[in-house]
C-alpha cells in the first residue's frame, strides 16, 4: 500500500506512531510511507531514524511559486491543510497508472490490516469517510462538513485526478475555518464529491474513521488483541485534539481528547493507552537520536483548565494510571489546587 501524510515536530512521535502501526498491520508489511516534513527539524529527524519504507520529502520539494505566496498569510494549521493536495499530487505522479495513494492524517493508529480499505475502494477513483458523528457531537457537522480527512484515497486515473486537481485549487484560493462561509479548511471541499464523481466511494465500515466524536455511539471490545468495533475490526483511530505534555518525576501525562468529548474508561483503556505508549516511546527514540522535543511540549497547568479528570491519561513505566487516579496525580505531582470540580 502506499501512503503518505504531513507534519511538522510537534507531531513527529504521532508520526513515528502512525509508521509503526503500518508497519505492525499492514498485509505482508508491503508499504510506503511518504512523509512531508513541514520543518528541517522534522527532516533531520526522520532521516536520522532511518525507518524503512519510510520516505522524507523536504518541503522545498513540492513548493512552487504558488505556495509559497500564500505561505505567510496562512497559519502553520492552515499551511499544512494547503499543501495536503500538493502533496498527493507529487506521489499520485510517481505511481504506474491505476495506483491508489492514501493520505493519512499524522494522528491515526492502525489497529487492523489497511488493506481493508483498498477492498471497500474496489474500483472506485475516491475513497472517503464520514464524520459519522455521536448525536451529542451531531451540531460540529455545520463546522467540520460530512466527510473527515484523517484518510482519504485517490486512484491514479482520470476521474482521481481531476478530482484532486479541483480540490488543489479551491485549497490554495482559501483554506480557512469561516463558520459563517462554510469553510472547515480543505474539509468542506469535500462535502461536493457524491454530486460530483461517479467514482466516489464513502466507506460504510464503522470500523473506519473511529474518533471522539462518533467513539460514544459504538460497542468496543477486545479480543485477546483484536479491538472490534460492533464486532467488526477497527481498522483505525483517529487521535484528534489529543496532546502529550511535559513529563515530571517519570509521569508521562496525555490529554487524551481536548474538547466537549467524553472518553469512558474502556475506551481510554482499549484506545488511549496503547496509543500514548507508543507516542511516549516513539519521543524516546528521538531523544536517542538527539532530536529531543520534550522540552518544547506544554506542562499541565498549561491545559488544566480545558480538560476533565477523564481526558487525562498517565504512564509510568509503560503502565496507564486509572483515571480515578489522576486528581490525587495533578495535586501531588504538579502543585495544582485539584479539588476544584472539573468536571
Amino acid at each position: 500500500m502506499i501512503f503518505c501524510t504531513l507534519f511538522n515536530w510537534l507531531y513527529l512521535p504521532q508520526g513515528i506512531a502512525l509508521y509503526h502501526s503500518i508497519a505492525r498491520t499492514v498485509s505482508g508489511g508491503k508499504f510506503t510511507l511518504h512523509v512531508l516534513c513541514m520543518d528541517d527539524f522534522t527532516l533531520g529527524a526522520l532521516r536520522s531514524l532511518d525507518l524503512p519504507n519510510l520516505h522524507p520529502i523536504p518541503l522545498t520539494e513540492i513548493e512552487n511559486d504558488a505556495l509559497r505566496a500564500v505561505r505567510e498569510k496562512r497559519t502553520i494549521g492552515e499551511y499544512c491543510w494547503t499543501c495536503t493536495t500538493p502533496l498527493l499530487r507529487y506521489v499520485i505522479a510517481l505511481q504506474p497508472p491505476d495506483a491508489v495513494v492514501s493520505y493519512v492524517d499524522a494522528d491515526l493508529r492502525f489497529f487492523s490490516d489497511p488493506s481493508i480499505v483498498l477492498a471497500e475502494m474496489g474500483n472506485g477513483s475516491i475513497y472517503v469517510h464520514e464524520h459519522d458523528f455521536a448525536p451529542e457531537h451531531a451540531e460540529l457537522q455545520k463546522v467540520a462538513g460530512r466527510f473527515n480527512v484523517g484518510l482519504v484515497a485517490f486512484r491514479n486515473n482520470e476521474e482521481g485526478r481531476t478530482c484532486l486537481e479541483k480540490w488543489s485549487g479551491q485549497c490554495l484560493d482559501e483554506c480557512i475555518i469561516d463558520v459563517a462561509a462554510g469553510l472547515c479548511g480543505d474539509q468542506s471541499y469535500m462535502n461536493e464529491w457524491p454530486a460530483l464523481y461517479a467514482g466516489l466511494v464513502i466507506s460504510n465500515n464503522p470500523g473506519v474513521g473511529l474518533a471522539p466524536w462518533n467513539i460514544s455511539k459504538y460497542k468496543l471490545a477486545d479480543h485477546r488483541g483484536l479491538v472490534t468495533v460492533d464486532s467488526r475490526p477497527v481498522v483505525f483511530y483517529h487521535y484528534h485534539s489529543l496532546r502529550m505534555m511535559r513529563p515530571r518525576m517519570g509521569f508521562k501525562p496525555t490529554s487524551i481528547a481536548i474538547g466537549s468529548y467524553r472518553i469512558d474508561a474502556q475506551t481510554s483503556r482499549t484506545i488511549y493507552a496503547p496509543y500514548a505508549r507508543e507516542i511516549w516511546r516513539a519521543s524516546g527514540e528521538l531523544d536517542r537520536k538527539k532530536f529531543p522535543i520534550t522540552n518544547a511540549m506544554p506542562t499541565i497547568p498549561h491545559f488544566y483548565g480545558n480538560v476533565r479528570n477523564d481526558q487525562l491519561l498517565f504512564q509510568i513505566a509503560g503502565h496507564s494510571v486509572p483515571a480515578e487516579r489522576n486528581i490525587q496525580l495533578l495535586k501531588a505531582l504538579y502543585g495544582i489546587d485539584a479539588d476544584r470540580n472539573m468536571l
